[in-house]
């Protein structure tokens, strides 16, 4: 089993910079299903996209360093208009003399986006405040950013409903030496090096059902690339089948289960549910916020990991689910290094209505967009809504010299485990739950962080 995701230099059939063109028009064939899930026709859907809320690209200096950074929001869509989505992702970096802190927040539940801002406003005021403490002892800072951040939105002057509504965070601050990184949710970030670590910061995060279905165009889409890269993981995923997060989740009174379509098929991921009620339905195992699903073993506190940095660190992606439900830690590590130097730096703006290429944007929406284009075949196979899609790209700048190729694999972590015991078959019984009820029979359109019947479009 591999410790890391690394790609060394190959022959490529299907690859040039014209894949990195991305129309304002989507163009969608659809599946069209019978109840059953048989495939009984398809149905062309086209779409105007849309356009970045965020995009930035600077040139940032601490430790007579200089940082590449770009970030880049993309607001979902539904593909068919009969949704109207709003976008629930906040990313943001602030710099000083000692390091750089990259934050990113995707919110769900009804009231998402402000907890995301919400979020955002509290951080910045702790980066003013607490500079010393975040200096000294990063994790610290890291840990009571987001104990702040969940403990305020309970508070009734916050002016927001968390009781359903939350957000996913993950907090990286680099200095001269050192990533600290703690995270809360999914959301992830990695770091593309030439040295693999002798011990992983965090375990890679398994793709699932996403590989099965986006094999043929990670291969029809891949890049090339010359120098051996290791796409690295710095932050843990955080979901309800981890054996960790279950007995804890257990242990409080949840489940945790994956829909059902009409047919009876599994679909999407597992989820947080009370004993006897189909809510919350939370996708994720830690979160900021979602206070009704604190009451069943979900948490806010982070899970913090480091890394110690070499001469062979090339840049860091700081990516929200809408990047990584398309790509996998080795399709974004090297994407990146493959396009970076080619891209537009020092915007703050991109053209709107204008397709999108090299010449025009930064690095971090070259990487949104791609993965957007991605979401075409999901959106083909499952007929959902594309996710929001948000990212903080961060390129050390290193010369030529530095980028020679390393070959030694790193120690393996422990695995998380994949796999969570079948209902009735008795494997794992006291990590499960009482008698459950049946599985929901619902569908699950929108693919999200929360499905609860306390929110439109639930069919229980």
């Amino acid at each position: 089993m591999g410790c890391f995701t690394s790609a060394k230099s190959r022959p490529l059939s299907i690859n040039s910079d014209a894949l990195c063109q991305y129309p304002r028009i989507g163009k969608i064939s659809v599946k069209l299903r019978n109840i059953a899930g048989v495939v009984i026709d398809r149905q062309t859907v086209s779409f105007n996209v849309t356009e970045p809320i965020l995009i930035t690209s600077n040139e940032t200096e601490f430790a007579d360093e200089k940082i590449l950074a770009s970030s880049c929001v993309l607001p979902g869509i539904d593909p068919r208009g009969e949704y109207k989505k709003k976008c629930q992702d906040n990313c943001f970096y602030l710099t000083d003399s000692d390091g750089i802190l990259c934050c990113l927040f995707d919110g769900h539940g009804a009231e998402g986006e402000k907890v995301a801002e919400f979020c955002q406003r509290i951080i910045e005021g702790l980066f003013s405040q607490k500079k010393q403490l975040l200096k000294d002892h990063p994790f610290n800072f890291i840990k009571h950013a987001t104990e702040k951040c969940d403990s305020e939105l309970q508070k009734k002057s916050s002016g927001i409903d968390s009781d359903f509504s939350g957000c996913t965070g993950v907090m990286i601050y680099i200095t001269a030496t050192d990533i600290f990184c703690g995270s809360v949710g999914d959301s992830r970030g990695i770091l593309g090096t030439t040295i693999a670590p002798e011990v992983l910061p965090a375990p890679p995060a398994n793709m699932g059902a996403e590989r099965e279905i986006l094999a043929a165009v990670k291969q029809k889409r891949k890049s090339v690339i010359e120098t051996q890269i290791n796409s690295i993981q710095l932050t843990r995923d955080q979901k309800p089948e981890d054996p960790e997060e279950l007995q804890r989740i257990v242990k409080a009174g949840g489940r945790v289960q994956r829909l059902t379509d009409n047919a009876g098929n599994k679909i999407g991921p597992y989820r947080v549910w009370k004993q006897h009620a189909n809510t919350p339905g939370l996708a994720m195992s830690r979160s900021i916020g979602d206070m009704i699903a604190k009451n069943i073993g979900v948490i806010s506190e982070p899970v913090c990991t480091s890394y110690k940095r070499t001469s062979g660190d090339l840049f860091l992606v700081i990516a929200s689910d809408g990047v990584w439900d398309a790509m996998d830690n080795e399709d974004v590590g090297t994407f990146i290094e493959c396009y970076r130097r080619k891209c537009k730096t020092g915007i703050s703006s991109c053209p709107l209505g204008t397709e999108i290429n090299f010449s025009n944007t930064c690095i971090a929406q070259i990487l949104c967009e791609e993965a957007r284009m991605r979401w075409y075949t999901i959106v083909e196979e499952e007929d959902v809504m594309i996710d929001d899609i948000s990212c903080i790209v961060l390129e050390i700048k290193r010369t030529d010299e530095i980028l020679a190729k390393h070959s030694k694999r790193p120690v393996p972590i422990e695995d998380v485990a994949e796999k969570v015991p079948d209902e009735g078959s008795g494997e794992g019984e006291g990590l499960r739950r009482a008698p459950t009820l049946k599985e929901i029979a619902v569908r699950d359109p929108r693919r999200g962080s929360i499905v609860s019947d306390k929110m439109p479009g639930f069919e229980g």
